[in-house]
């Protein structure tokens, strides 16, 4: 097995292209960051509101846009084969407010940062092995990787 490095990217809230609902889930968790990608050379992996599903698009490095921190992943693999068993799936609206009301986490269906940490976790991310993704805001994740 070996390291492949790849991308996480993370949604300024702060930036001009931010929408009021960007700017209210950084405020929440206190930071400054909406929304969270993988990003595996010019394409990347998430999910969305806006998208309303797991998916893969095309991305354009953008600086001003996003926050990019490199991670070294163990098992590109798996985290391949996870995307390719949830691709498709809806956005998890009732696990957003999980941050916010006791929901139960729903495995059907994914919010951006709750998908991220899992496909780090299968990859064989040791940081975030004893941690729920279901409970990882875009922000905690930032901290996470950081090393915060």
């Amino acid at each position: 097995m070996y390291q492949t490095k790849i991308q996480v990217a993370f949604y300024k809230a702060n930036q001009s292209k931010a929408q009021w609902d960007d700017k209210i889930i950084a405020w929440w968790t206190k930071g400054k960051h909406s929304h969270v990608e993988v990003i595996i050379g010019d394409m990347m992996y998430s999910t969305s509101p806006r998208d309303g599903r797991v998916r893969k698009k095309y991305h354009t490095v953008d600086n001003n846009v996003w926050d990019y921190v490199t991670v070294d992943l163990p098992n590109l693999h798996n985290s391949m084969h996870f995307f390719n068993q949830v691709v498709g799936s809806k956005y998890d609206w009732m696990g957003i407010f999980g941050f916010i009301l006791p929901f139960q986490d729903r495995t059907t269906r994914w919010f951006c940062s709750e998908f991220v940490a899992n496909f780090l976790k299968v990859g064989g991310y040791k940081p975030l092995f004893p941690l729920e993704p279901s409970r990882i805001s875009p922000n905690k994740l930032y901290e996470i990787l950081k090393g915060n």
